[in-house]
């Protein structure tokens, strides 16, 4: 079974994708479900009750070092004052925390912090990270003997499904965190090209000086 468990709707600032449509991109993409990470809210996790998908809850979480994910949180999770209290957060509530794109430069928490919190996974494959910062992530936990997932980061319509997490069969999102938790996953998709990474940075550095130069 496939899912994508990173993907941001019109509920993230940073994106125009309305609920309605991503679901209906992740079935034409041949996926199980999806989880919505978006900023510090679960909005869109609410508004896709009652899909046939499996649909994940969980938040991607801001804090000062860059983005935190957490999986099976059901209360939104506003910006935190730093990793350590955002991954404890995270834990508190029941969820599982996910170092998210690790080597990123803009949102990225990076090796250091990965190293010194207790994390539920590492996301591994990430669409709109290189496919040299995602082999990083990967070899990063397998080294400290984490599970890895994977998903798109899509911000539009057309980068559903891009990246993805690989499980055997599940009947739910409790199930599926179980495959996580205890390392049965296998992650595909595409990386970013160099094109795409072109026009990344460029709308990253336009985003980043319009928040008066601080993190989402």
């Amino acid at each position: 079974m496939k899912f994508d468990l990173h993907v941001h709707s019109e509920h993230s600032q940073d994106s125009r994708s309305s609920v309605k449509d991503i679901l209906k991109m992740a079935k034409k993409r041949s996926l199980h479900g999806l989880a919505f990470l978006d900023h510090n809210t679960m909005d869109a996790y609410w508004q896709a009750e009652g899909s046939d998908l499996i649909i994940v809850p969980g938040v991607e979480v801001s804090t000062p070092q860059g983005h935190v994910g957490a999986l099976g949180v059901e209360e939104s999770i506003r910006k935190q004052p730093d990793v350590k209290t955002a991954v404890e957060r995270i834990y508190d509530m029941g969820g599982t925390p996910i170092a998210l794109h690790p080597y990123r430069f803009w949102s990225g928490i990076g090796e250091e912090e990965v190293r010194a919190h207790r994390w539920g996974a590492v996301e591994g494959m990430n669409a709109r990270t290189s496919s040299r910062d995602n082999l990083r992530a990967q070899r990063l936990a397998k080294q400290i003997d984490l599970p890895i997932i994977g998903g798109s980061d899509a911000h539009n319509l057309e980068q559903v499904g891009m990246g993805y997490t690989i499980v055997k069969k599940v009947n739910s999102w409790q199930g599926l965190l179980e495959e996580i938790r205890c390392g049965r996953t296998e992650v595909g998709g595409i990386h970013r090209s160099k094109s795409d990474t072109f026009r990344y940075v460029k709308k990253a550095v336009s985003e980043w000086m319009s928040r008066g130069f601080s993190r989402m």
